[in-house]
Order: structure tokens, then sequence, then C-alpha cells
């Protein structure tokens, strides 16, 4: 068991949404939580032809936001998700 485990209040998956559909989403998850611990995924953008797209824009959504933020550990998803807190 590891003593740093951290359970998250709520888990996203923003795999296939457009940049303006992860943003309603975020939008959502925030709006008025105290106390909160959201896992956010975005996926590492192998796929995507520009490279990561929605990693970026999420990270600059938490940034502009004050929302602290890290890279989930690898058995949480590692480079593809993130760990928000309020």
């Amino acid at each position: 068991m590891n003593k740093y485990l951290r359970i998250p209040n709520k888990v996203v998956d923003l795999h296939g949404c457009t940049v303006r559909e992860a943003q309603n989403i975020l939008d959502d998850l925030f709006l008025d939580k105290k106390n909160f611990h959201a896992r956010v995924i975005t996926g590492k953008g192998v796929h995507s032809a520009n490279g990561p797209v929605l990693r970026d824009f999420v990270k600059g959504y938490l940034d502009r936001r004050n929302i602290r933020f890290n890279q989930s550990k690898i058995a949480d998803g590692g480079e593809g998700s993130l760990e928000a807190f309020l």
C-alpha cells in the first residue's frame, strides 16, 4: 500500500474532445468546488497530427485559474493524465 495514495473525487477522460468541449467540461468540474481532487485524463497526444493539443490546453487552463496540478503517477496515467487540486 502506498502511504501517499490519493484517490480523486472525480476522474474525467477528455479523449476525443475538442478544446471547446474540454473547456466546458473543466468549467463544470471546477465550479465552486472546495477541497477537491480531480484526475484529468488528456492522453499523450501521440495520435494528434500536431502533438498533444489537449494536454497543453489543460495545463494552461489550470495555470490561468491558479489550480495546483501535477502529472499523475505512472499507475494512474503518467504523462497522459494530470492531478488537479483545489
